[in-house]
């Protein structure tokens, strides 16, 4: 009976180890958090340049009573780029495909890194809007 359970432990313990993923691989395509990342990654000037070449370029649809909080996230990418654009919070009238154009004029960012290397950082963006 000990020996059965010796042997079932050792299993275990080799099925564990080996159904994990190298951390070099997971660290070349993972997607850390803004908050979470240990040096973030930084539009050029600053968090208030971006709010104001967001608010400089967003053209707001012109529709009477249009209110609530338009929702993006996108990965500013290891080589200071955007991607991964997703809507998560629509408020219709165009405003998705806005916040997308807008975004794809960013200026490259400074990348963030983790732990000394390049990472790719989620960034959430709510946008306001009262019309």
């Amino acid at each position: 009976m000990k020996k059965l359970l010796i042997l079932i432990v050792t299993l275990f313990v080799a099925q564990i180890s080996l159904a994990q993923s190298p951390m070099s691989v997971v660290n070349k395509t993972a997607v850390i958090p803004f908050e979470n990342v240990e040096n973030q990654p930084i539009f050029p000037g600053g968090n208030n340049e971006f709010i104001k070449f967001v608010g400089k370029n967003f053209r707001v649809p012109e529709v009477e009573d249009l209110r609530g909080v338009l929702k993006v996230t996108f990965v500013i990418e290891t080589n200071g780029s955007i991607s991964d654009v997703k809507v998560v919070n629509d408020l219709g009238h165009g405003t998705a495909e806005e916040i997308k154009r807008v975004l794809s004029l960013s200026p490259k960012w400074t990348a963030g890194d983790h732990e000394g290397k390049p990472a790719r950082v989620l960034f959430t963006l709510p946008i306001t809007i009262r019309n």
